[in-house]
């Protein structure tokens, strides 16, 4: 494959650790992504297959964490569900600005834990998590933290958490 941008090179194929901005979570890392990349120009194309095992990953990634979730992850999780904040806020029954403030960056209002239990189950329950109700109840007692780098990989299996 001929660069798109000069024009002037053939693609260089080979693989690559990147971070997944696109998620809209920052601390989510892809291990050995095909890309291509241009030897003249630097321009990469890379790759990502099977985007929705990857953000069923990711979801199931969020949901077994063993502390509570932040506001980006909250986030992440609703739109995982196909809801917006609207939507979100009818099936918990709270007011949409209830769910602008789990979601807020600026000056986030901690979730209720009980809402949190219920978020977490209501992803869960598209398909199976191991493990998940092993953490339910410390998770409780936990402050959310900085969130840490989530690691995933992909194989002829699909998309999966890797160790840290």
């Amino acid at each position: 494959m001929i660069c798109p941008d000069c024009k002037k090179e053939e693609m260089v194929k080979g693989t690559e650790t990147i971070r997944y901005e696109e998620s809209g979570l920052p601390n989510v890392v892809l291990k050995d992504i095909p890309l291509r990349r241009c030897a003249n120009c630097g321009n990469q194309l890379v790759s990502i297959p099977n985007l929705a095992g990857l953000h069923r990953c990711i979801a199931v990634a969020l949901v077994n964490k063993p502390e509570r979730l932040t506001p980006l992850e909250i986030g992440f999780l609703r739109k995982s569900l196909g809801w917006s904040k609207a939507d979100f806020a009818r099936k918990l029954h709270v007011r949409p600005e209830q769910v602008s403030r789990w979601e807020s960056s600026k000056a986030p209002v901690p979730m209720q834990v009980q809402s949190e239990l219920l978020l977490r189950s209501l992803v869960a329950m598209g398909q199976k998590i191991d493990d998940y109700k092993d953490h339910m109840e410390e998770l409780a007692s936990k402050t959310a933290t900085e969130p840490s780098i989530v690691s995933l990989g992909y194989d002829d299996a699909g998309w999966h958490k890797l160790a840290a």
